[in-house]
C-alpha cells in the first residue's frame, strides 16, 4: 500500500509520526512524508526507505496572526506538493496529522478521486486554542475551533487520536456518529534500549544519591520551574541532582537557567542539549524517579506525554501533576501532586525517595499500565485502520 503522511512538524523529529511510519514501513507499506523543513535539512531526502518532501517553512510560536499565516502557508504549499506526488505515485491513502485540523482538506482532490483520508488528531483543537490564547470556552475563536474540528472529522474517512480522554471529548462534540480509534503515544520498546549508564554517569559528573532526569521539550507548559523549586525545598533532607536535557522556547530555557543559578541547588543542576531518541532510555536509567510537571490548562488536562510511558519503561517511580487524562490512566500507579504546587511536589518526591517499598509497588503498577498501552497494541490498531482503508481504495 502506498501512503502519504502530511504533518505540520519536522520529520523524523516528531515521535508519534516517526513511530507510526516505522510500523507501516516494517509492515511492508510504502510511505512518503510531506513536512516542515528544519534548520539545515534538505528539501528532499530518503530516510530508511521513506521519501521525505519538506516544505520550506519553519514553525514559530507567536501571535494568532502568526499561527494563522504559518498554517495557511503550509496548507497551500503542502496541497500543491501532495497533488504533484500523487500524480507520480498514485497513493492508496493519505494520513494527515493535526494540528491544524483543517490541514485534512489538503486532500480534497485525492478524496474526490476515491483515495481514503485518515485524520490523526494529536491534540484537541478547541482546548489548544483556549490554552494558547487564554480564552474562555465560549469565546468566538474557541467556538470556531469546535466547528473546524467537527468539519474535519466529518470529512475524514478514518479518525485517530492519542488517548481516551481526547476521544471522548471530540466524540461528545460531534453531531453524527464516527468511530475514533485511540493510538496512544506509548514508546516503541524495540528502539528504546539502555546503554552504558555507568559511563554516562561519569561523563555527566553525577554523584551518588537521588537524581531526577528530564528529557524532552522545554517550554513554560512543562513547568520545570516548579520542579527546580521543589528540589530546592528538599535541600538538607535529600540532596537531589537534576538533569534537564532538550530544546524548546529559548527565552524559557534561559529563564530556567537563571532560576537554577539563583537557587541553593545551582551546583546540582545540569542542562544538556537535545538527546537523540535512541539514547533517551540511557539517560532516564540514571534517574531515581520520574517527574511529570505540567501547568494546569485546558490542553494539559487532556494530555498524556510520552515521557510518562518512558519512565514506566525505565522502571522509575512516578510523581505526576494531577490532571484529568493523566489521573485517569495512572491512578494507583504514581504519586500525584497539585499542578504548580511546589510544596506538594516536594512531598511527593520525598515519599518516593524515602519509601522504597511504596515506590516499588508504584513501579509495578505503572508497568501494568504500560503493558495495557504498549506500542504492540497501538501498532495493531494502526495496521487495522490501514487494512480497512486499503479495502476502501480497492
Amino acid at each position: 500500500m502506498r501512503a502519504c503522511h502530511v504533518v505540520y512538524a519536522e520529520y523524523p523529529e516528531d515521535p508519534r509520526v516517526r513511530r507510526e511510519i516505522d510500523s507501516l514501513r516494517i509492515a511492508g507499506h510504502e510511505v512518503d512524508v510531506i513536512c516542515l523543513q528544519g534548520e539545515g535539512e534538505s528539501l528532499e531526502e530518503s530516510i530508511h526507505g521513506v521519501h521525505v518532501s519538506r516544505v520550506p517553512l519553519q514553525a514559530r510560536r507567536g501571535s494568532r496572526g502568526r499561527y494563522l499565516f504559518q498554517y495557511a502557508l503550509f496548507f497551500a504549499l503542502s496541497t500543491v506538493r501532495l497533488m504533484a506526488l500523487h500524480r507520480r505515485k498514485n497513493f492508496d491513502a493519505v494520513h494527515v496529522h493535526s494540528l491544524p485540523d483543517f490541514q485534512v482538506f489538503c486532500t480534497l482532490a485525492l478524496k474526490l478521486s476515491g483515495v481514503p483520508v485518515i485524520l490523526d488528531l494529536h491534540e484537541a483543537l478547541p482546548e489548544i486554542v483556549a490554552a494558547r490564547f487564554h480564552l474562555e470556552s465560549g469565546s468566538p475563536l474557541v467556538r470556531l475551533a469546535r466547528f473546524v474540528e467537527r468539519a474535519s472529522v466529518f470529512f475524514a474517512d478514518r479518525v485517530l487520536t492519542v488517548n481516551e480522554t481526547v476521544r471522548d471529548l471530540v466524540a461528545g462534540r460531534l453531531r453524527f456518529q464516527r468511530e475514533i480509534v485511540v493510538i496512544m503515544n506509548s514508546p516503541d520498546l524495540r528502539v528504546l534500549l539502555s546503554g552504558d549508564t555507568d559511563g554516562l554517569k561519569r561523563q555527566l559528573g553525577l554523584k551518588e544519591g537521588p537524581t531526577i532526569v528530564y528529557v524532552g521539550g522545554i517550554n513554560a507548559e512543562r513547568d520545570l520551574a516548579t520542579l527546580l523549586r521543589a528540589v530546592s525545598l528538599l535541600r538538607g533532607r535529600n540532596e537531589i541532582q537534576v538533569v534537564i536535557a532538550g530544546h524548546g522556547d529559548p527565552e524559557y530555557v534561559e529563564s530556567l537557567k537563571a532560576l537554577a543559578s539563583a537557587l541553593p541547588i545551582s551546583d546540582r543542576v545540569i542542562f544538556l542539549p537535545r538527546i537523540p531518541q535512541e539514547q533517551v532510555l540511557s539517560y532516564l536509567a540514571l534517574a531515581s524517579l520520574g517527574v511529570i510537571c505540567y501547568q494546569e490548562n485546558p490542553l494539559t488536562e487532556i494530555a498524556i506525554p510520552t515521557k510518562a510511558f518512558e519512565y514506566a519503561a525505565a522502571g522509575k517511580p512516578l510523581a505526576i501533576a494531577r490532571l484529568r487524562a493523566l489521573a485517569r490512566l495512572f491512578e494507583g500507579a504514581a504519586e500525584f501532586f497539585r499542578p504548580g504546587d511546589v510544596q506538594d511536589l516536594a512531598l511527593a518526591i520525598e515519599r518516593l525517595i524515602t519509601n522504597p517499598a511504596h515506590s516499588t509497588r508504584l513501579v509495578e503498577n505503572a508497568r501494568a499500565v504500560l503493558s495495557r498501552c504498549s506500542w504492540d497494541i497501538m501498532e495493531s490498531r494502526l495496521l487495522s485502520v490501514y487494512r480497512q482503508a486499503g479495502e476502501v481504495s480497492h
